[in-house]
């Protein structure tokens, strides 16, 4: 029995020894793991938010000559990339060899989760993404336009029954914004959150991330190789019965009406009438399965909602505090209404360049997913670093890129935590590669075009008759939630509003 155990600890020694040092034998600049945590006990102890701990890796004064950083995710050896250069052949070039994410949910206790666009394996990937991709066309969007606006009204109908010099938690406000929009262009609801605050809808994504276990989330992005064993789920079984049965009774009522909207769930319709034709005309299981066409109607109300919200409410904030800008950007919006008689089209908007750079540089700085995962595989070779390390992937790598930390580098953007939409001039160029707020190559956000139009539509509708300002509430430093995907504000955001004279 002693034999054995001194021959089990030795075992445990070497194997300790040999994952512990694993970036020290390859010779990569990396940070010091803790045993059995690796490098992410702050993480594991929610004290920081995931997106801000790979910005600390990103910044560290250490590596900041460095292409590549060496890390742990508990005993698994992964890398923080800092070279964007890299990134086109991760992203685009040797996409083939990184088309997974890191990222796993258990498919059997969350399909919806596990099956949507943002988080399932290629093999699914390959086949919705096509599918769904046309229905975030312009044309598609051009259609959408007059109920997005008509939504923005409501908001801004709110906001003048308010008087004309008020506080109000912005944050709040766009969550009811973007809750109505989504409900809107993606269901064909209207939810009316702003004279109902606690409608269905609403309450549903509040429920869903408030009675989700906050280590859940920890697990499915740094640690997936437990999600099956915690049956970690992106979505309650709440949340998934909601979406379901409100997806299903909707396209019912379409059905039965012959009514046509061009949204999503019209999306879901037609490909529910091609699955079945398939399976009726061939006696075969057609590609895509009902859960899967129902995951990206779940993910897209969620991911529509929050990303959106959090995004519009650091512009305004952003605005509050930059006067100047506001301004020069109020003053653009008010010579298009002036233009266009005091209704805004579709062509129109989008020809507000300003406001076009005061988003992109809002972006910027509050990106507002702010890292993104891969997995490398061996199925093309494995993925070599040189010339930048000497060094080849194995197989089942994760590699990490910090979107905040790029877009906040010095050696791409002078002066990185100054908010200046001049960046985004049309005389200005782009670093390559530095600039990553929806991502890059084809596992890019596929609603990104959509969530744009979605923030300009809420600005013009905010800013058209009203001036924000900071107030004795507003808050001077954000603090970031430790158990949200995004960068999330912990607090609150108060704002003053004063009407237009």
């Amino acid at each position: 029995m002693f034999l054995s155990f001194a021959l089990i600890l030795l075992a445990f020694a070497f194997w300790w020894i040999r994952v512990y040092t694993f970036w020290q034998r390859h010779g990569i600049r990396h940070i010091k793991p803790w045993p059995l945590i690796g490098t992410i006990r702050d993480v594991l102890t929610f004290r920081k938010n995931i997106g801000v701990h790979f910005y600390d890796i990103y910044r560290d004064p250490r590596f900041v000559n460095e292409p590549i950083v060496g890390v742990h995710m508990l005993h698994q050896p992964a890398l923080v990339i800092r070279e964007p250069d890299l990134l086109k052949y991760i992203f685009i070039k040797d996409f083939n060899s990184f088309h997974d994410r890191y990222i796993e949910v258990d498919g059997s206790a969350d399909p919806f989760g596990a099956l949507n666009l943002f988080v399932t394996e290629y093999k699914n990937w390959s086949k919705i993404r096509p599918k769904f991709s046309p229905t975030f066309t312009s044309g598609k969007l051009k259609k959408m336009f007059p109920l997005m606006m008509q939504i923005a009204h409501n908001m801004e109908n709110h906001l003048l029954s308010k008087g004309d010099n008020f506080n109000a938690n912005v944050k709040q406000l766009c969550a009811l914004y973007t809750t109505d929009q989504i409900s809107s262009i993606a269901f064909g609801i209207e939810t009316q959150s702003f004279e109902n605050p606690n409608n269905e809808f609403a309450l549903q994504n509040e429920d869903n991330v408030r009675e989700r276990p906050a280590y859940f989330i920890m697990i499915m992005l740094i640690l997936p190789q437990l999600a099956k064993l915690f049956r970690a789920t992106f979505f309650t079984q709440k949340y998934q019965q909601f979406m379901r049965t409100s997806m299903n009774d909707i396209m019912a009522q379409r059905i039965k009406s012959n009514t046509k909207r061009n949204d999503l769930l019209d999306t879901i319709i037609e490909l529910r009438q091609e699955i079945k034709a398939t399976e009726e005309k061939n006696d075969q299981q057609h590609d895509l399965t009902d859960d899967m066409l129902l995951a990206q109607g779940g993910m897209f109300y969620l991911a529509g909602y929050e990303t959106s919200m959090e995004a519009l409410t650091y512009t305004l904030y952003l605005l509050a505090q930059h006067p100047k800008i506001q301004n020069r950007l109020r003053n653009e919006i008010k010579e298009a209404l002036k233009d266009t008689n005091g209704s805004i089209t579709y062509d129109s908007l989008m020809s507000l360049k300003y406001l076009d750079m005061v988003i992109s540089e809002s972006l910027r700085l509050y990106p507002v997913v702010p890292y993104v995962d891969r997995k490398h595989n061996c199925l093309s070779g494995g993925f070599s670093l040189k010339p930048y390390a000497g060094f080849t992937l194995p197989d089942g790598m994760p590699v990490f890129v910090s979107i905040l930390g790029l877009h906040r580098d010095e050696k791409y953007w002078p002066h990185p935590n100054v908010f200046d939409p001049e960046r985004f001039s049309p005389t200005n160029s782009i670093p390559a590669y530095a600039y990553l707020p929806f991502g890059l190559g084809s596992h890019n956000c596929i609603g990104a075009r959509l969530a744009q139009l979605q923030i300009k539509v809420g600005l013009l509708h905010f800013l058209r008759n009203f001036e924000v300002r900071t107030c004795s509430d507003t808050i001077d430093e954000f603090k970031y939630c430790s158990n949200a995907v995004t960068l999330m504000s912990e607090d609150d955001i108060y704002l003053k509003f004063v009407k237009n004279s």
